[in-house]
């Protein structure tokens, strides 16, 4: 496992500092119309994103058949990329949340139930979107893959909406919202491992 890690972050070690520097530029003008704390969204999101292209890279290398026949298999191979997708997801909103507290308290904008909407919604959308990326990846084409996975960010900000207007307390809808979030990564992730290695990957 340690192995398939590290050669994705290998592969990752040109595309990160450059998805972190637009997540900068960009985040630092939407701070100053949006919030601060548009940081905790925008990180994970992109950290996550730049994982789960490197699966459309591995496709064009033949990379999940040559997997087949590796000792760990394909399917600890697919656990190492839900794996890494985590940790940079989580790696995200730890950065993310650090810049909102700061430039929070250089504006003077510190908001602590506003702070709590956007990390849920920073933890959950990254789960949610990845639930299903990692496994189109494998099974669809790159241009069906990327407009399924750009279709959960409004289909998860509706679901969070729903819950706002029918639950009403915004703790109880935080915690159901990520709980839905880590049950539908989870339940990927063991669908994935358990059923793609049977299945004549394109």
């Amino acid at each position: 496992m340690k192995g398939l890690l590290r050669k994705d972050l290998y592969l990752l070690r040109t595309a990160l500092p450059l998805a972190l520097l637009a997540v900068v530029v960009i985040g630092a003008g939407m701070s100053a119309m949006v919030s601060p704390n548009i940081f905790l969204i925008m990180t994970p999101v992109v950290l996550g994103i730049i994982e789960s292209n490197s699966l459309n890279t591995d496709k064009k290398c033949g990379w999940p058949r040559l997997a087949v026949s590796l000792p760990a298999g394909l399917g600890r191979v697919i656990g190492a990329k839900y794996l890494l997708y985590l940790l940079l997801s989580l790696a995200g909103v730890a950065i993310g949340a650090v810049a909102a507290v700061v430039l929070s308290a250089l504006l003077n904008a510190w908001d602590i139930e506003t702070f709590h909407i956007f990390l849920v919604i920073g933890l959950s959308f990254p789960l949610v979107s990845g639930a299903v990326a990692l496994p189109a990846t494998y099974l669809w084409e790159e241009d069906k893959n990327m407009v399924a996975t750009i279709l959960t960010y409004p289909l998860s900000s509706m679901v969070f909406i729903s819950l706002a207007l029918g639950i009403g307390q915004i703790l109880v809808v935080e915690v159901v919202f990520l709980l839905l979030g880590a049950a539908a990564f989870a339940g990927s992730w063991v669908w994935a491992a358990r059923t793609l290695p049977r299945r004549d990957l394109p």
